[in-house]
């Protein structure tokens, strides 16, 4: 993907473990590609987006939602960012980039993400783009913007 967009080719370093990459593969294969296939003109609310850093040319994250807005009008997205590019304010601005772009929908009511309980850069990150903290969940903290 990178060599097809004119991106030099990156080296990620991700603090995934073995079970996020499952539950990944899972979501690409299960989720991301069928959906794509049936929505056609809304592809991009199932997709993943790439982040790129200009002065480099190269991948240092990604972002996505959960895809269109659901009957509660509510969409989730996460995201994560090159080790080598933490603390630089890159995630707050694709996430308030991210947040522009999914404001054009006029179903969107809330944006939820969920945080572990340790990742206070992405907890930061949340704050800074408008998001509060609503709890506890099973493995970390909800926040929740209302558009």
């Amino acid at each position: 993907m990178e060599t097809s967009m004119g991106l030099k080719h990156s080296q990620l370093e991700i603090n995934w473990d073995d079970s996020f990459l499952r539950m990944l593969d899972q979501a690409i294969n299960h989720y991301i590609i069928p959906n794509v296939q049936v929505h056609g003109v809304q592809y991009e609310w199932f997709t993943h987006w790439i982040i790129v850093e200009t002065a480099t040319n190269i991948c240092i994250g990604g972002i996505g939602g959960s895809g269109l807005p659901d009957k509660n009008g509510q969409v989730m997205l996460g995201y994560y960012i090159d080790k080598k590019f933490e603390g630089l304010g890159y995630a707050t601005e694709a996430l308030g980039a991210f947040i522009r772009w999914m404001r054009i929908h006029p179903d969107l009511i809330s944006i939820v993400a969920d945080t572990p309980i340790h990742h206070m850069a992405s907890q930061k990150v949340l704050g800074k783009n408008g998001f509060v903290l609503l709890g506890e969940v099973e493995d970390g903290y909800r926040w929740q913007l209302n558009v």
